[in-house]
């Protein structure tokens, strides 16, 4: 009776109810289309971050880590043929990290140069990708000292394909060597910060300038079939067994914990906005409730009169709060579901009004996502909402006189 009586009083004034009820689901629709946005971003982030920037594994020595000196290098040829046995592993490649000095003929700075064995380093990098056909290619041409540089280093130091770029740091010897190479492609990513400071170069020309031994790298970048957690979790123990002393296995997050950071921060910004947005639609449902409590002010001291107790008044009132707010709410969460679907498939392309996200390495293609936990949590603030919005014309309507009421 409670339930067939509230959603009658309801639609007694039919535009004052169907206005909050659009209020309540155009929120909802922007609440949660703007958290698939966001979870959009920050996993395009990630899946860039971790298919060019780093990989989800890489293997170093803890002096290396530590110091990042071209001396902490580690034999590499058991570890690597052991660790590509495991059933996750899709890809492994060996690496020399070097800080070098850049010169060309117009500017002079720092870098961080990659020597990679080409072959390997496409099993756990797509940076291959982002080399246009008209920016060169990706060492295809077997030539000796051939470098590839991004796209804002060559605009910022005025080269372009087939350049001279002179490299100098220290070999092993602790001794200053140089090296001429030639520009043999460009790639162009998201991030213009790592398109300037990265390049890579063939890790036999690395050897002959700093003296490592052919066996020897400063890291091993690994790539496994997802980046889940869960993955991550049961291979890094694996590949942590098989290496040597003083050489240890770090995930991404622990590579870079700015970046974990970064993704726990806009989740609970996520979780924010979408309080905000179902905060000021609350203050919407009291005012309705309120103002239909105040209308049958009679109609509700008649019903006290009549038998019906206060707990049972406060149930009708907090009955109707809560089918407004379910309706409305559960209404817009399924019709920002169903966009946000929509556009993952597609894509949307904020180049036009975000462009700025790329200086921060964040794609201008996005596909919205949402989680199964975050649409569950979200519909559970919904109710808190709904129960919280009743409250106050709830304890109205308890305060009536029904003697008073009757007269009125």
């Amino acid at each position: 009776m409670i339930l067939r009586l509230a959603w009658k009083n309801i639609w007694r004034n039919k535009v004052r109810s169907a206005v909050i009820l659009f209020a309540i689901t155009l929120g909802l629709i922007a609440g949660v289309f703007v958290v698939a946005f966001e979870n959009g971003m920050i996993n395009q982030k990630i899946e860039d971050t971790i298919n060019i920037e780093m990989t989800l594994l890489q293997v170093n020595t803890q002096q290396f880590i530590d110091e990042n000196d071209i001396e902490y290098v580690f034999a590499d040829s058991v570890s690597e043929s052991r660790i590509r046995q495991i059933p996750e592993v899709t890809g492994v490649s060996p690496r020399i990290i070097l800080t070098a000095m850049v010169a060309t003929p117009h500017k002079t700075g720092g870098a961080q140069v990659t020597a990679i064995v080409p072959e390997k380093e496409k099993q756990v990098s797509q940076l291959y990708k982002y080399i246009p056909d008209s920016l060169g290619n990706y060492f295809t041409e077997n030539l000796r000292n051939s470098i590839i540089v991004g796209k804002k280093f060559a605009d910022k130091y005025q080269v372009q394909l087939h350049s001279k770029v002179v490299l100098s740091f220290v070999n092993l010897e602790g001794e200053q060597v140089s090296g001429a190479f030639r520009i043999c492609g460009i790639f162009h990513t998201n991030n213009p910060v790592y398109d300037e400071m990265q390049m890579f170069i063939k890790a036999d020309d690395a050897r002959k300038l700093t003296g490592i031994a052919p066996d020897s790298i400063h890291e091993l970048a690994i790539q496994l079939i997802d980046n889940t957690d869960k993955t991550v979790a049961k291979v890094q123990p694996q590949i942590a067994s098989m290496l040597q002393k003083g050489v240890t296995v770090r995930n991404w997050k622990e590579v870079n914990p700015l970046m974990s950071l970064y993704t726990g921060f806009f989740q609970i910004e996520l979780m924010i906005i979408i309080g905000i947005i179902l905060f000021a639609l609350g203050f919407g449902i009291v005012n309705t409730i309120l103002m239909s409590v105040l209308e049958r002010k009679h109609e509700l001291s008649m019903l006290m009169a009549i038998g019906m107790n206060r707990k049972k008044v406060m149930q009708l009132i907090m009955t109707e709060s809560a089918i407004l707010t379910m309706l409305g709410g559960f209404l817009g969460m399924l019709i920002g579901l169903a966009i946000a679907l929509v556009t993952k498939k597609t894509g949307i392309d904020v180049s036009a009004s975000f462009g700025a996200y790329q200086q921060f390495g964040i794609s201008t293609i996005i596909h919205p996502l949402i989680t199964g936990t975050q649409f569950f949590i979200i519909a559970i603030m919904v109710i808190i909402t709904g129960i919280l919005s009743a409250v106050f014309p709830a304890r109205t309507a308890m305060k009536i006189n029904p003697a008073e009421g009757i007269r009125e």
